[in-house]
């Protein structure tokens, strides 16, 4: 299955004409300060709302960069039941603002209202939610995709029209469900085991 959701992601992601691997991995050591992100958890929820089944993902976001910041998170969650969901489609503010008050956090800020000026120090560290729909029960297999905590960017030529396309330094973050998904309760989605032990770092 492992293999199924990989080729899902090459699938739908940027393929140089030649191979994957033409696409180099972003450098070791950022040329620029970048913002720190601490990952959460990854869960699923269904909604008193709409009855309804969501993912959510809670994180940290600071800015140790020395100057005042954007934050625009940029997160998509794919599944191998090929579906490819972007953080907040489909979601409504009243599921989002559930899920909020679910999980009790008073300095907890979804999508919606996270976006914007993020000023420097632990003390202006924010703590964010990202929602999807979760439409398919039988998923096993996830990838999260997580930027806009680096300004490092590869401009690469698409392989069908040959015109520009600007690759964004992204965090991958692979998740594996044993069993139905909503059948976990409330327990946090495990990364997968096959997955490396340390951050991936990609252009996407």
């Amino acid at each position: 299955m492992f293999r199924t959701l990989s080729l899902i992601i090459a699938t739908a992601c940027l393929v140089l004409a030649t191979s994957v691997v033409a696409v180099p991995s972003p450098k070791a050591v950022p040329a620029r300060p970048e913002l720190s992100f601490t990952p959460g958890d990854l869960r699923i929820f269904r909604s008193n709302e709409d009855g309804r089944w969501y993912w959510y993902f809670t994180y940290g976001v600071e800015n140790n960069t020395g100057i005042d910041q954007i934050w625009i998170p940029d997160m998509v969650l794919y599944t191998d039941q090929g579906e490819i969901l972007k953080a907040g489609q489909g979601v409504s503010s009243l599921v989002t603002d559930e899920i909020v008050e679910y999980i009790g956090d008073p300095l907890l800020e979804p999508q919606y209202a996270i976006i914007g000026d993020l000023k420097q120090g632990r003390g202006n560290a924010k703590n964010g939610l990202s929602v999807w729909p979760a439409r398919q029960m039988e998923v096993n297999e996830l990838a999260l995709f997580v930027a806009g905590m680096s300004s490092e960017t590869l401009e690469v030529e698409h392989p069908l029209t040959k015109a520009p396309v600007v690759l964004k330094k992204t965090l991958k973050r692979e998740y594996l469900i044993p069993g139905a998904a909503n059948t976990r309760g409330d327990r946090p989605v495990e990364l997968h085991p096959d997955s490396p032990q340390r951050e991936v770092w990609i252009f996407r």
